[in-house]
């Protein structure tokens, strides 16, 4: 049954995609920028610690993260039409996350300089999206990328993941080459259960598209 519906669905997607006419434009280029709310949720300060000092042993420290910051998603994309429905491309999707780390002694005092670490994650998403509805002034249309995640940091770590983003729903407002795009959609890279770079992030994104 599920092959069958699978099936039927691509069938759907191939009819569509041959009786589209051809675009209005065929290049799009596009920047914009994303909610981290996954990563804000994530990587947050720690609870500041209370402790009887009495109770403890002589030189008690503990570790934490404090002073964070992020960038937001910041994106940019090609896409090309090949029809007024489909259309292909790829997307570069940058964000940072910035904290301090440092020591603390049993009255929560900071003991030394605490240390900066800086956290980068970089998307290469080749894309695919499908515009169903057109206008004059709007469009509106859904899509999916898939592709890679490489994560860097300032103390010269570094890996990679499969990453994927799936374009809920996306709206084009604007008529000429100008437009702007806001977006839903889920934003995810992970290697395993245990291994979560990002999970439904970039749940609401805004861009400034231009069209030739």
């Amino acid at each position: 049954m599920k092959k069958l519906l699978i099936s039927i669905s691509l069938l759907a997607c191939i009819s569509v995609a041959g009786k589209a006419g051809n675009p209005p434009t065929r290049h799009s280029v596009r920047v914009g920028w994303g909610d981290m709310l996954f990563e804000t949720l994530a990587f947050h300060a720690s609870a500041p610690g209370t402790f009887d000092s009495a109770a403890l042993p002589a030189g008690f420290s503990s570790t934490g993260t404090f002073g964070h910051g992020y960038t937001g998603h910041i994106f940019a994309d090609y896409m090309y039409s090949f029809t007024d429905v489909v259309s292909v491309g790829v997307q570069t999707d940058f964000e940072g996350i910035f904290w301090k780390e440092g020591v603390r002694d049993a009255s929560g005092k900071l003991v030394g300089n605490p240390s900066q670490v800086n956290n980068y994650n970089l998307c290469i998403l080749p894309a695919v999206r499908f515009t169903y509805f057109r206008s004059e002034w709007a469009d509106i249309y859904s899509g999916l990328s898939l592709g890679l995640l490489l994560a860097f940091d300032n103390q010269k770590q570094f890996e990679a993941a499969p990453a994927f983003n799936l374009n809920l729903v996306g709206v084009r407002v604007g008529k000429g080459h100008w437009n702007g795009t806001a977006e839903i959609g889920l934003l995810n890279a992970l290697r395993g259960t245990n291994d979560v770079y990002m999970f439904a992030s970039r749940l609401f994104s805004v861009g400034v598209n231009y069209t030739w």
